[in-house]
């Protein structure tokens, strides 16, 4: 009789302890924090924070973006430089050489391009609104569907370019060359389109 009563009471208790086990307190563990994902992303210098010699590494790198805002970039040579869709705007490139350079669909809005050699240079696409292109050298130059907007374009050399599709509305010419240049569906600076 004592082994079944000793059965049952160790029965009583085994049952007691797993109702009683969830209200027992026992060392909480906290679970680790969520991680969550920080993206940190070093911010890019524009062109106006940099010297003249980091403006010319970045020019030079394999970057896709590239950031040239209001860069001090006069009187230098960078001839044949990739600058698809770079941003130049506010740049200053007074007579300096970009030679056979792509700066197609680039924004070279407000930059100044004064003196300067873009002899065979591919701005197709580039936004040149407000530039100041005077007496630049633009012979056989790629400007097609370029956005030329209040550009001042006085005594520039146009000679042999292609303004196909240009907008040049708003543009000063005065005493601009243009022999030989195309001029096919561009917006003239008197609003008219060219036949």
């Amino acid at each position: 009789m004592k082994m079944v009563t000793r059965n049952l009471d160790l029965r009583i208790c085994l049952i007691i302890c797993f109702i009683a086990l969830p209200f027992i307190s026992m060392p909480v563990i906290a679970a680790p924090p969520a991680t969550t994902r920080i993206e940190i992303k070093a911010r890019q210098r524009s062109g106006k924070e940099m010297t003249k010699e980091q403006c010319l590494q970045l020019i030079n790198s394999v970057n896709l973006s590239k950031d040239l805002r209001g860069a001090k970039l006069d009187e230098i040579d960078i001839s044949g430089a990739n600058l698809v869709s770079a941003d130049l705007s506010e740049a200053n490139l007074k007579k300096s050489i970009l030679k056979g350079t792509n700066l197609g669909r680039a924004n070279l809005s407000k930059a100044n391009l004064e003196g300067a050699i873009l002899y065979e240079t591919d701005l197709n696409g580039a936004n040149l609104n407000n530039a100041s292109l005077k007496n630049a050298n633009l012979i056989r130059a790629n400007l097609q569907n370029a956005t030329l907007i209040g550009a001042d374009l006085s005594k520039a050399i146009l000679v042999d370019a292609d303004l196909s599709g240009a907008n040049l509305t708003g543009a000063t010419m005065d005493g601009a060359k243009t022999n030989g240049a195309v001029f096919k569906d561009a917006s003239m600076p008197d609003g008219q389109i060219h036949p």
